[in-house]
Order: structure tokens, then sequence, then C-alpha cells
């Protein structure tokens, strides 16, 4: 059985590699004038504002997590544990909601990385009895909880506003034909999967439930990172005179600084923790 400092040696490595593959997937985004080629207008822009954050935050931030795990760094490993989430949930869009293009096969090794490298993290984690390593009560617990779930019930809203009145009419919702696509993959993946357990993560923290503890900073960092994404995508629509609302942008911006706020704010009390040798 592979001891802790293998474990964490490994996700470091995996780290690493996704975070060229990260690099290699954004920066050919944005050379590439073929990747984006056949795609509406709308829809290569938000690729395009995305891979702008990809590659200037969420490559670096890879780096540094593979860095600081060596070290024993126990905050790290919920840092990459939220960016890994946001790499499966931001690839499965690449891979099934792009033309195929150049960059296909990057799309799907990312794919892969990312989420086994989330189980790794999830089963070190486990392994390693991960809420204990908090203090009882974290700071800004409740307000914490609320954030996460407000931001839940506050996204399932906006979407199913878009979905019900379409479901009535018996028409797709006419963001559709702007972005090109037969159905809304992020709809599909917020309402089955993220805001459920954003919403989830909210309550078991608000209960003081050792699994609130270890989701809510993956799920912060998770949040962080996807806005920081949106606001990337709404500037690149504002820049090419697409239907683009920057005040949406600057929400999306308060929502990273909050997010990232309480991150810190409930990884700061694990520096204070010497962590277990194996």
């Amino acid at each position: 059985m592979p001891t802790e400092l293998a474990r964490l040696r490994l996700l470091s490595f995996a780290a690493l590699v996704l975070a060229g593959l990260v690099a290699v997937a954004a920066a050919g985004g944005i050379a590439l004038p073929s990747v984006y080629a056949q795609e509406t207008a709308t829809w290569a822009a938000q690729g395009l504002g995305q891979d702008w954050i990809d590659l200037v935050i969420v490559a670096p931030v890879l780096v540094i997590c593979a860095i600081a795990i060596t070290r024993r760094s126990r905050a790290a490993l919920f840092v990459l544990g939220g960016t890994l989430l946001y790499l499966v949930y931001s690839f499965v869009l690449y891979a099934f909601a792009m033309h195929f293009n150049v960059l296909f096969l990057v799309y799907v090794a990312a794919l892969g990385v990312s989420f086994y490298s989330l189980l790794g993290v999830g089963r070190h984690l486990q392994r390693e009895r991960a809420a204990s390593w908090f203090p009882d009560d974290l700071p800004f617990r409740r307000f914490g909880a609320w954030f996460l779930i407000v931001v839940a019930v506050a996204f399932a809203g906006l979407w199913l506003s878009s979905v019900v009145p379409a479901l009535v009419r018996g028409t797709p919702p006419p963001e559709l034909a702007e972005a090109g696509l037969i159905t809304n993959p992020v709809h599909v993946l917020d309402l089955a999967l993220l805001l459920p357990a954003l919403f989830a993560g909210g309550v078991l923290l608000l209960r003081r439930r050792g699994p609130g503890r270890v989701l809510a900073p993956i799920l912060l960092t998770f949040n962080t990172l996807m806005t920081l994404a949106l606001v990337g995508m709404m500037v690149a629509m504002y820049q090419r005179e697409l239907s683009a609302d920057l005040t949406v942008a600057g929400a999306m911006g308060v929502l990273a600084v909050i997010s990232g706020g309480l991150l810190i704010a409930f990884l700061r009390p694990l520096h204070r923790v010497e962590p277990r040798r194996a």
C-alpha cells in the first residue's frame, strides 16, 4: 500500500501534467483561429475568455499546488481538489460541446487526468480523516454556509427561469441558438451535479458536520475559479460587441472575491497544524 508521501508525490506529478495540458489547451484556443472557427460568435468568445483565465490563473495554481503538496501543505490539497473539480466541469464542456478540432485529444486527456486526480484527492482526504484537521468551528462558518446555499439557489433559479418557460412553450431556450447547441450542457451539469453539491455542502457546514468542513474549501475554490472564468467570458463577449453586460461581470467578480476570501479564512487554521508524518 502506498505511503502518504507516495500518494502526495503522485498527486503532485498529476497536477504538473495537468498544468501542461491546461496551458496547451488554453494557448491553442487563443493562438489558433481554427479551434473556434466552427463555433458561433457567442460560444467562441466564451471559450476564448475562459482560455485566458485558464492560462493566466488556473495553470499556475496547479503548479503552485504541486509544489506545496510535496511540502505536505494540507491547504494545497483542498485548493487542488477545487481546481480539479473546476477542470472536470470545464473539460466536459470542451470535449462534448465543441466541434471536433486539433485540440480534441488534449481536452480528453485533461478531462481524464482531472477526473482521476480528483478521485485521488478525495481518497487521500478520506484516508487522512481530513475533517479532523479543522477546528470545531471555522471562522465565518455560518456566513460561508449560507453563501454556498444562496449561490446554489440563485443559479438554480436563474437556469430554471430559462428552462421552465421554454418547456411550457414547447420550444428551446433562445440562448441555445446563440451558442449553436442542441441543449445547454451548463444547465445539465449545474442542475444535476454542481448546484446540489453546493447546497448540500452549505447545509452540512451549517450543521457542523465533518464532510461539510471538507467540502466547503473545495467548493469555494471551484466557485472562485468558475466565477473568474465567467468574468473572462463576459469581458471577451463585450470586446467582440456581443450581448454582454459588464454589470454581470462585476457581480461575478464580487462572487469570486467573496469565495476567495472565505476560502482563505477556512484554510488559514490548517497552517497552524503540524502535518502527520507517514
